[in-house]
């Protein structure tokens, strides 16, 4: 008679075992539900605090299977669940900024993604050249080391963003020819990715760009051919502050393209080049645009043009030579026959025309103070002079005494 019994606590036994982990896995699951909100101008349906870590069950619903807005705020996503691409089949705009995202997908039908603020490090694509949607992506601020998956699928994007991914420079350069083939184009943002170089060897054109952002990189003028603009030829915004630059080639810059607005604040200019520089900008009718027009000037600079510029005696001091009278500015000046055109090709558009003598300037010279050439030296001489006649007048009158 307990054989029966035993047989059938045996089978319970079993399906306890067997049905548990469905059990637990259904008590865990947790279930968030979107709402319709406004978010970015926009009607979204917006999910909030959220919590997928990839393992736990979570269970996403919406009002509407044909919701195209999502958004997840105050969430936290170790990567896209697939709940997500189940429960909105026609999602054609994601915002998942500052999710802790280690991952995020792009499906077939998405348009548009936000997903700045992550660490993501890679990029998986749903779709391919030839049936891209695909026409803004914003990455920036991730850990990014390779875009190939971006730059080989999604070949309609017209808003790249992918500022702030430290690591994205290989060997420390940017090759503008890793965007080949994306001829629609409007937007490109390549600011604070560690470049100290800018490339387009292979020439690759960018037939529709207007904005560019290279700042807060470390690009020096030597690493920065002004010809790599020249494929750019609907450029109006060209943003270069806070990097390295100390000469830049102004007439080739304003030749090819359509530049209307320039950022340069926060290089390295001699206050002498910064001034020619914004001449020829102005006369270009290119607007030179200051962000932070109050920020304190370092020692041994000084404020001009509302950017800070680099004071020093190689500015003022000139070393003549056997062509003196020929490429000197104040020669030409005295003699009253310099036009504009002629000093920035002489100055702006090459860095090595005159030969100067560089000197320490003095330590009586007051934080962002400029002195101009022979008056300075002879105010100097004068106030030496002086110095030493005090000086022997004191010594005089203590023997006396």
């Amino acid at each position: 008679m307990l054989l029966p019994t035993m047989k059938c606590n045996t089978m319970w036994l079993v399906l306890s075992v067997m049905l548990l982990p469905m059990l637990l896995q259904t008590a865990e699951a947790a279930t968030y539900e979107c709402k319709n909100e406004n978010h970015r101008d926009e009607n979204y349906c917006v999910f909030r605090n959220v919590v997928y870590d990839g393992r736990n069950a979570i269970e996403l619903k919406a009002p509407s299977s044909k919701e195209m807005h999502v958004a997840f705020l105050d969430s936290k996503l170790k990567h896209i669940p697939n709940e997500l691409l189940t429960a909105f089949p026609e999602m054609r705009v994601l915002d998942v900024v500052n999710c802790n995202l280690t991952s995020v997908v792009i499906p077939n039908k998405l348009e548009r993604l936000f997903a700045s603020d992550n660490l993501i490090s890679k990029v998986i694509v749903h779709q391919s050249p030839a049936t891209t949607n695909m026409k803004e992506l914003m990455l920036d601020s991730n850990r990014l080391v390779d875009i190939s998956n971006i730059t080989r699928h999604l070949k309609n994007l017209e808003i790249l963003n992918l500022s702030g991914n430290e690591e994205l420079a290989k060997a420390k350069a940017i090759d503008l020819g890793n965007f080949a083939g994306m001829v629609n184009l409007r937007s490109l943002a390549l600011a604070r990715i560690g470049a100290y170089y800018v490339d387009n060897d292979r020439g690759v054109k960018f037939p529709e760009l207007v904005w560019l952002d290279l700042s807060n990189n470390d690009l020096i003028t030597s690493n920065l051919a002004v010809k790599v603009f020249a494929t750019m030829p609907k450029l109006e915004t060209l943003q270069l502050a806070h990097n390295k630059i100390t000469s830049l080639d102004a007439m080739e810059l304003t030749r090819n393209n359509q530049l209307k607005t320039i950022y340069l604040e926060g290089n390295d200019f001699s206050c002498s080049f910064q001034t020619l520089l914004v001449k020829h900008l102005e006369a270009s009718n290119v607007k030179l645009e200051v962000q932070r027009k109050n920020a304190e000037c370092l020692q041994g600079y000084m404020k001009q043009n509302d950017m800070c510029c680099r004071t020093s005696l190689l500015d003022t001091i000139t070393v003549p030579t056997e062509n003196s009278n020929v490429n000197s500015p104040s020669n030409e000046e005295s003699n009253g026959e310099s036009t504009p055109t002629t000093t920035i090709k002489s100055t702006v558009g090459t860095t090595n025309v005159r030969t100067s003598t560089t000197h320490t300037p003095s330590a009586g010279i007051a934080k962002g103070e400029d002195r101009s050439d022979a008056s300075s030296d002879a105010s100097i001489l004068i106030l030496g002079n002086s110095l030493t006649t005090c000086l022997a007048l004191a010594i005089a009158k203590l023997i006396l005494f």
